[in-house]
């Protein structure tokens, strides 16, 4: 799937996403793809190893789209995806769907994606204390029970695309306090965060970004891009 499933398209960018089966995605296939595992990943379960697979496929998809070039990312030492030169990126994987998002480095300076499947509103109400702060609290226990289970995995999966737009340009790890949802238009596919903690001198406590909201089957997909412009 290449199709870019979110409202507003960034020309800059490239979308790829695949189903995957742990069953069917082994390492049986290595060879035919030219993919290697991480050593970490050597006596890994399946369905990590499938999960690594599905990802790096589906980066490989996208940067073949966006540069020519088929490249396969590697990793850093802190097992973030190494993106070729010129580029930057993210992936997900949630539950049977991988995806990743790459950019053009002169447009973008940074980018988050993930993808989550929508939580029932029982389970919403559940994780809400360790996911929401007192603001979005507020805003979660005012909704119908039909809609809780997607603003609560709106929230966590925006907080999840900024720690990856974000944690490479500021190298310092943030988690779900420490932001935010301010906005979300369900029907329109945008939302916007704001940061609670400051991270850098760039990047204080109150700064805002946008962001976009998209479905694909029963997953839920949100993305952060820092353009240049920002």
């Amino acid at each position: 799937m290449n199709e870019w499933p979110w409202r507003e398209a960034l020309p800059w960018a490239s979308f790829s996403a695949l189903r995957f089966d742990t069953g069917v995605l082994c390492e049986a296939d290595l060879d035919g793809w030219h993919l290697s595992l991480p050593e970490r990943l050597a006596t890994a379960a399946p369905k990590r190893r499938a999960e690594f697979l599905a990802g790096r496929l589906s980066a490989r998809h996208a940067l073949a789209e966006l540069t020519g070039s088929p490249a396969t990312p590697a990793q850093d030492a802190e097992r973030l995806p190494r993106w070729p030169a010129g580029t930057v990126g993210s992936i997900t994987h949630s539950r049977g769907l991988a995806a990743a998002v790459v950019a053009e480095r002169e447009a973008c300076r940074g980018i988050g994606l993930d993808a989550e499947m929508e939580m029932t509103a029982e389970r919403a109400r559940r994780l809400a204390p360790q996911i929401l702060v007192a603001s979005e609290r507020e805003w979660f226990d005012d909704l119908p029970g039909e809609r809780q289970g997607e603003f609560l995995t709106v929230a966590f999966s925006l907080k999840e695309s900024l720690f990856k737009a974000l944690y490479p340009l500021v190298r310092r790890r943030f988690y779900f306090p420490h932001a935010r949802v301010t906005a979300w238009d369900a029907e329109g596919g945008t939302v916007a965060i704001e940061l609670l903690e400051t991270l850098s001198p760039e990047w204080r406590a109150g700064a805002r970004l946008t962001g976009q909201v998209a479905k694909i089957g029963d997953y839920l997909l949100t993305l952060i891009a820092i353009s240049r412009k920002s």
